[in-house]
């Protein structure tokens, strides 16, 4: 299943700003049913885009960790 990437625009309480936040993943197979999901159980989401990877980092948390690198595109395509 593909994953999906939200972001959730509120206003900031410590500044009265309006911001925008990382939201959870949303698993669906394409970008508008992740938005319906989004619409019908958590309505202040948006999609923003699909996660293709994620890259770890060494443990100085500053270097990436290729070799343990999970490629999201290649298991949903299986």
């Amino acid at each position: 299943m593909r994953k999906w990437v939200t972001k959730i625009e509120a206003i900031d309480p410590n500044d009265g700003m309006l911001k925008s936040w990382a939201g959870p993943y949303v698993d669906a197979p394409n970008k508008r049913l992740a938005q319906e999901w989004c619409n019908t159980n958590q309505g202040y989401l948006k999609v923003v885009g699909e996660l293709v990877s994620e890259i770890p980092t060494k443990e100085d948390g500053i270097t990436p960790d290729w070799d343990k690198r999970i490629d999201h595109d290649t298991i949903s395509n299986n």
